[in-house]
Order: structure tokens, then C-alpha cells, then sequence
């Protein structure tokens, strides 16, 4: 494994936690795709929030394994010479199968994102948004952080 990538789970955690947008590899029968997602994490646990209809639902339907990254802390380095260019940054890779949830939850998930975003999970919810949202919980089966200073 290189030097700048570790398989620390408390590592993945931090930089999870911290980063803003979650890249989701997808796959279906038009091939693959990536989508940016909001997402919040417990444990091994991602939880996303997704229309019931179109792709990005389907592909997590079909409950097959996804693939994963999320970043935090980008800065652009700079120098005399080209390959003094670049970033640092911490990131997170990784691969996971999701499934739907349902009733209590479904609501729970919710609520963790919420407290992500909006620092609080006290928020009411439309009834009638929420019959039409999914949420999806990816369990995590591998993830690696990369820390590039």
C-alpha cells in the first residue's frame, strides 16, 4: 500500500464525516456513471436520500456493489516547476452495497443527515415528500483514506 493511503477505520471516519459530498459510482444496463450525493455516515453505514424514479434509484435498487470517494481539505500547491503542481487533500475511497429503507428507519437516516447539514435533526417532515423519498443505506465493505499533504 502506498505511504499516503492508510485502511484506518478512524482515519475514513474523520474524513467522512468532514466531507461536504458523497461521489457515487454507479452501474446499470447503460453503464457506469457517477453521481454527487448528500450523505451522512454511521459506523460502517452511509445513509443518501433519492427520488423513488430514475436512475440513480434503480441502480441502488438493484442492490449491486457501488463504488465510492468523498473528499475534504482541498488546497492547491504551486511551484517553479510543473510537477511541483498539484493538491493536497484528504480523501476517502471505497465500495459498499446499498439497500432502501423503510418506516422508523428511514426517518432515523433522515435525521442524520439533517444533523450534518443543518447541525440538528428536530425538523418536521412533509408527509408527502417523505412517502416519495427514498433512503438508501450503503454498507460499507471496504474503504481506504488517502492523505496527500
Amino acid at each position: 500500500m502506498r505511504k499516503s493511503v492508510s485502511n484506518d477505520p478512524a482515519l475514513v471516519a474523520e474524513i467522512l464525516d468532514q466531507a461536504e459530498v458523497l461521489h457515487l459510482a454507479l452501474a446499470d444496463a447503460a453503464g457506469p456513471y457517477c453521481v454527487a450525493v448528500n450523505f451522512a455516515r454511521e459506523g460502517r453505514t452511509l445513509y443518501l436520500h433519492t427520488g423513488l424514479k430514475g436512475r440513480k434509484a434503480a441502480a441502488l435498487a438493484a442492490g449491486g456493489l457501488l463504488a465510492f470517494a468523498a473528499e475534504t481539505g482541498l488546497e492547491k500547491k504551486q511551484g517553479e516547476k510543473a510537477c511541483q503542481w498539484g493538491y493536497r487533500f484528504r480523501s476517502v475511497q471505497g465500495r459498499g452495497i446499498p439497500r432502501f429503507l423503510e418506516g422508523a428507519d428511514k426517518r432515523r437516516a433522515l435525521g442524520l443527515i439533517m444533523r450534518k447539514y443543518a447541525g440538528s435533526d428536530d425538523f418536521p417532515y412533509d408527509e408527502k415528500i417523505l412517502e416519495q423519498t427514498g433512503v438508501a443505506a450503503i454498507a460499507v465493505e471496504a474503504a481506504t483514506a488517502r492523505v496527500k499533504d
